[in-house]
């Protein structure tokens, strides 16, 4: 019985059901990674921007705790109203 039909190869068939196999394991693929950078902010632009921003609001609190600072040793007496000036101008640029 040599040479009749494809036999077990399944002739062009085994080959689309290969092609067919392979892309819906990408498109799962795809789509699972999609969905966990997505819901979860865990990829690398997110990471970044909210570094940045933290970093943002860290160097505004450290400005308003000097500008309280130099407030309150203003109200003591220690440094004059033109020293006060001079600061708070030093931290605004």
């Amino acid at each position: 019985m040599m040479g009749f039909g494809p036999g077990m190869m399944g002739g062009g068939f085994s080959f689309i059901f290969w092609i067919v196999i392979i892309g819906v394991v990408y498109y799962f693929f795809k789509e699972y990674n999609r969905n966990n950078n997505r819901g979860n902010g865990n990829s690398d632009y997110s990471r970044h921007r909210d570094f940045e921003n933290r970093k943002e609001v860290e160097s505004r609190r450290n400005e308003d705790t000097a500008e309280q600072i130099a407030r309150e040793r203003y109200a003591k007496g220690e440094i004059t109203k033109e020293e006060l000036k001079e600061i708070i101008d030093n931290l605004n640029n």
